[in-house]
């Protein structure tokens, strides 16, 4: 099953059979349905903009790389990024957010990723984006890809306004989301997919009956290896 073609994956999707009822298939979306990081998208929106100095821009991208390297949390920098947008009306956040997906993210989402979502929902699968990212970066790429069911980061919203606080839906927070959503939809972890790139996910891979590795990053796919994990890589792009 390791370092399995697309095409073969999608045959073997389509011909198998499903012991429940309800299924879910959960989607990483950063690196696993687009090509990159949804965050990074709306940093360069804000610097295009005027509303983001190119030493702040810069800075994020130093706490950026300090988290993809191991030596700072992503809690650290998701908080960071939030204080930058506090004050922000959610009106403004919106149309940042739509027009990061029109002039970058629109031209990320993987088409692989666009036909395995479709594959799921022939199958009656109950397909479900599960991210770190906020509802503002992810219900643009939901929308094109059809999944009408996320399970986002929030952000606290008062008096209209970005207040700074944040509910973070990340590592064990995955987990949190994916159970409480299959118990709203009567459905258990132990038949649900959940397809992602990073070694962050190991605790919902580690829950669904059928874990699978896109993407992988090098430590994931080294887990997924020695575990016998399908493991697919996306190459082409929707646009």
């Amino acid at each position: 099953m390791q370092g399995m073609k697309f095409p073969l994956y999608l045959d073997k999707l389509g011909s198998a059979c499903d012991n429940e009822s309800q299924v879910i298939a959960f989607f990483d979306l950063d690196r696993t349905l687009i090509d990159g990081y949804s965050l990074t998208a709306l940093a360069w929106q804000q610097l295009f903009n005027g509303d983001m100095s190119l030493r702040r821009f810069c800075s994020l991208g130093l706490m950026f790389l300090e988290y993809f390297s191991g030596r700072s949390s992503y809690n650290d920098m998701l908080q960071a990024t939030v204080n930058d947008i506090a004050g922000m009306s959610e009106d403004d956040l919106r149309d940042l957010a739509n027009q990061a997906f029109d002039e970058r993210l629109s031209g990320w989402i993987y088409q692989e990723g666009i036909e395995l979502v479709a594959a799921h929902k022939a199958r009656g699968h109950d397909v479900v984006m599960v991210t770190s990212a906020t509802p503002y970066q992810a219900e643009p790429i939901a929308e094109v890809l059809g999944i009408s069911h996320l399970c986002c980061t929030e952000l606290e919203i008062v008096d209209g306004k970005v207040s700074g606080r944040v509910e973070p839906c990340y590592g064990p927070g995955k987990v949190e989301a994916a159970l409480k959503y299959a118990s709203d939809v009567g459905a258990d972890l132990g038949s649900a997919y959940f397809y992602t790139d990073s070694q962050d996910d190991l605790p919902l891979l580690e829950k669904v009956g059928y874990p699978v590795v896109v993407n992988g990053k090098t430590k994931l796919t080294r887990i997924g290896e020695s575990r016998g994990w399908p493991s697919l890589e996306f190459k082409q792009k929707a646009a």
